[in-house]
């Protein structure tokens, strides 16, 4: 029987899944990396650590297929976005990968803001100009601060660029990843000839852009043999393919919760996209993805693990056992979940996380209580600009992600969204997307606008709102709205002071 392999490079872990030509995902292997975190504002990964880990996957992957007397025959991509890599003209990278949280570019921002202006730059792009976030603010970062290692650069692409030059040899870029460049026509599905002419980016460094499903080349230059002579096949960004997965058509909403947590709308007209979301085209022609994109929720739960509770030799099992012995409200502890500043709905570089209304009696369980609800509450800001300004109403959003199966996290958001929750067993659904893509590329299910109504997944569980919790949120609602606003003065000045 034939094979795909689907590759979903996230943002802490790389998961390799096959699935075979009746779209039967078979089995997964996964490795965890980790980003880097050098200074305060600049966050990194070793991109030569991801290419042997995912060189490592393949390999076992493969091998399982060829013992269950099965072939691959195509392997696709999905990955985080966005990531800036720089290369020579080799396709190796002469710098660190620079991922969307990191900040050190704030000042070439505020100067394509000021070069292309901010209108003109959203008529092209459909997207504001942000640090970190839209990688050319990154290249021009490089091209001043890294003269030298510029002077060598033929290459200018993402993870995806690198990962897919290094399967192939062939130097491209899908339109799902480029749309958060900064310089690419998100309704023409090309390059902007005139934003790269006004900021300085040489046509050279530019990866073609290849359609999801196209077949870009065949593996080759492998010393084991087991690599060679496989169709790669043009993926897309990491929650394109989970929409993709989950069966997301036009005018419907989803959520994902990885590092991030996101609320994406799908919608067929470019139009009516908000400049306040993330927004990218499809990997089907003709429709958008529109995302409500926090940064870090899934990463400051994370991060109060492994800081205050894994020395003490608990299990993530605590992350469900522990907030039960606080209560709604946390005992009067609000959090702000701005870890690494924050995208939507506030765009703001200077936020940082913030615990409000410690007492004497605070706990380490109201500490997580807070962050769960300090999340959920963010993406309620994020829900309303969804019913206000796409005009979308619905009683229940799928929940797809690592962070969806957090049961006590989930009932919680359903509280404060007021929403029924489905979460779906679908865990891996940005690499089962790159593999309906590989698998729809080589023929073997139907051309990617047919495949949503092909899909079937299985609600793992559902999480309905409390009448009760819920009005309790929409008083704490009102409460956390006015955090950030009283903050952002100070956000301003101390990362003035601290950068100085």
């Amino acid at each position: 029987m034939s094979h795909v392999v689907g590759i979903d490079i996230g943002s802490s872990s790389i998961k390799v899944a096959v699935m075979d030509d009746r779209a039967n995902l078979n089995f997964v292997f996964s490795e965890s990396y980790y980003f880097k975190y050098p200074n305060r504002d600049h966050v990194e990964i070793n991109l030569v650590e991801v290419w042997e880990k995912v060189k490592r996957l393949l390999v076992k992957a493969i091998h399982k297929v060829k013992e269950n007397s099965g072939k691959v025959v195509g392997i696709s991509l999905s990955t985080f976005c966005n990531s800036t890599v720089i290369m020579d003209d080799t396709g190796n990278p002469l710098y660190p990968g620079i991922v969307y949280m990191d900040q050190r570019s704030k000042t070439q921002a505020n100067w394509v803001k000021d070069t292309i202006g901010i209108d003109e730059l959203y008529q092209v792009t459909r997207n504001r100009i942000e640090p970190g976030m839209f990688s050319v603010t990154t290249l021009l970062w490089f091209k001043e601060t890294r003269p030298e290692l510029y002077e060598k650069t033929c290459r200018w692409g993402n993870l995806s660029t690198f990962i897919y030059g290094k399967l192939t040899g062939e130097f491209i870029m899908d339109w799902t990843q480029a749309s958060f460049s900064g310089v690419f026509d998100i309704r023409r599905y090309e390059w902007s000839e005139v934003l790269c002419s006004k900021l300085g980016i040489p046509s050279s460094f530019l990866p073609e852009i290849v359609a999801p499903g196209e077949i870009v080349g065949m593996t080759s230059g492998f010393d084991t043999d087991i690599l060679n002579g496989i169709s790669v096949i043009v993926g897309g960004a990491d929650t394109a393919c989970s929409a993709l997965s989950v069966g997301i058509g036009n005018n419907q909403v989803f959520e994902s919760v990885g590092t991030s947590n996101v609320l994406t709308v799908c919608i067929d007209n470019s139009d009516f996209l908000d400049s306040r979301f993330l927004n990218r085209c499809h990997v089907t022609k003709g429709s958008w993805l529109s995302h409500g994109a926090m940064s870090t929720p899934g990463a400051s739960i994370r991060w109060f693990y492994e800081t205050f509770l894994k020395d003490d030799g608990e299990s993530s099992t605590i992350l469900e056992e522990l907030p039960q012995k606080s209560k709604t409200g946390a005992n009067g502890l609000f959090f702000l979940p701005y870890m690494q500043g924050e995208r939507s709905p506030i765009w703001d570089p200077n936020a940082r996380g913030v615990f409000v209304g410690m007492h004497l009696n605070t706990t380490k369980a109201d500490f997580l209580q807070a962050i769960f609800e300090g999340c959920a509450l963010g993406l309620r800001e994020i829900q309303e600009i969804i019913e206000e300004e796409y005009q979308l109403f619905s009683d229940s959003y799928q929940s797809i992600g690592g962070g969806s199966q957090n049961k006590i996290w989930t009932q919680i958001k359903s509280n404060v969204l007021n929403k029924n929750i489905e979460t779906l067993e679908v865990n891996e659904a940005a690499a089962y997307g790159t593999c309906l893509i590989a698998g729809s590329g080589l023929g073997y299910l139907p051309h990617l606008e047919q495949l949503p109504s092909t899909i079937k997944n299985n609600t793992l569980f559902w999480s309905t709102p409390s009448e009760e919790r819920v009005e309790q949120y929409s008083h704490l609602y009102e409460l956390f709205a006015g955090l950030y606003p009283a903050l952002k003065q100070h956000f301003e000045k101390a990362n003035g002071y601290l950068s100085s």
